[in-house]
Formats: C-alpha cells, structure tokens, sequence
C-alpha cells in the first residue's frame, strides 16, 4: 500500500474515534441533565415575541439554523420571526429524586 492510503485510512480512523468519544461525552452529559440521548435540550426565549419554549438539538448537528458557535440564527416556533438564540442561556435540570 501507498503511505497517501495509509494516512488517509489513519485519519479517517482519528475521526471516527474522535465522533464516538465525543458523542458518548454529549450522551453522558445529556443523562446527567435529565434529557437522555444524543439530543440537547435548552429552554429559549423568544427576543421578538419574549415567550419561552424548549428547544431539542443535536450536537454538532443544524439543519433548520445557521450555527454561530454556541449560539443559533434561527426561526422562533412561536412567532416565526428570525433571531439568534444563545443555546446555553438555560438548561432544563433533572427533577431531584423525592
């Protein structure tokens, strides 16, 4: 084999371990913080219309809005207008165990 073939293998094997030692992070993290799974939830408000809603994510992942580091330019779901929503202004937490 070529050593361009090999580099390539070895990089794309980098990758691959990076994605599952970081989506087991995200998974771990999420259990923690009460919404289990790959899917981050964080509780927005709405600067136009100032209503509060909750918002499912995937890490890593935006197909409805333009990523702009932690924060989102996206659709508000209740007023429909544009705004950029910072997803760690609030977490939900898990109920503490009664």
């Amino acid at each position: 084999m070529r050593l361009g073939n090999l580099l390539g293998i070895a990089a794309a094997v980098a990758v691959l371990v990076f994605l599952v030692v970081y989506y087991y992070w995200v998974y771990r993290r999420n259990s923690k913080m009460g919404t289990p799974g790959l899917v981050s939830r964080s509780r927005l408000t709405c600067p136009k219309c100032s209503k509060t809603f909750d918002f499912d994510h995937l890490p890593g992942a935006s197909f409805t809005a333009l990523r702009l580091g932690r924060s989102r330019y996206m659709a508000c779901p209740l007023c429909g207008k544009w705004s950029t929503f910072d997803l760690r202004e609030r977490r939900p937490r898990k109920a503490p165990p009664s």
